[in-house]
């Protein structure tokens, strides 16, 4: 089975991909562990100066880590038509395809909620949520060190994130349209993976 799972920043993709992967026999494939582990010279050159990976080189690093595997879910892939026109081929290659594709349907209140809630530790880099998972001492981490609230986690910052997602990611469902699972997003995990198993029995 490969399953893909799309939503918005914050929406827990990460979390509700490692769960499925558990729940199901599924090994979880998240692109950015793939580029933060990659020992590719031509990707690092993209990722030290901060541009934009192109397509070719996203699907180049991921159809390598997924050669050869039947039964995964992907987190971070494809983020536009391109890479799924991309991701098809390759799976059609190696006798594959995509078989549901799971989007996390999140409110841009509910995402601009829980990241400008987001804090770290630079110390440690432990990760606190101030509404659903608070530092022992306000402001403080558990090791001592102060929290800071990152650039990324800053209203505007996240509103533009949003936008590149509608743009660029949300067409992918349309690509995909018979084989969306639409789930309410807004929910906490568990109710969120009690609706994925509903929605993958039918």
């Amino acid at each position: 089975m490969i399953l893909v799972i799309i939503g918005p920043p914050a929406s827990g993709k990460g979390t509700t991909a490692v769960r499925i992967a558990k729940n199901y026999g599924l090994e979880h494939i998240a692109t950015g562990d793939i580029f933060r582990n990659l020992d590719d010279e031509e990707i690092a050159k993209y990722l030290i100066s901060g541009r934009l990976l192109p397509d070719e080189l996203v699907a180049k690093a991921v159809n390598r880590e997924m050669g050869g595997k039947k039964n995964l879910v992907l987190d971070g892939y494809p983020r536009n038509v391109a890479q799924a026109k991309l991701l098809d081929s390759f799976l059609e290659s190696e006798g594959q395809k995509v078989d549901r594709v799971i989007y996390l349907d999140t409110s841009e209140e509910t995402v601009i909620r829980r990241m400008t809630n987001r804090r770290i530790c630079p110390k440690c880099g432990k990760v606190y949520n101030l509404a659903t998972l608070p530092p022992p001492k306000p402001g403080t981490c558990e090791c001592g060190g102060e929290l800071i609230q990152r650039d990324d986690d800053k209203e505007q910052t996240i509103r533009d994130r949003i936008g590149v997602f509608n743009q660029h990611t949300k067409p992918v469902l349309e690509h995909y349209e018979e084989k969306v699972l639409k789930i309410d997003g807004n929910n906490e995990i568990d109710k969120i993976m009690e609706d994925i198993g509903k929605g993958l029995e039918e």
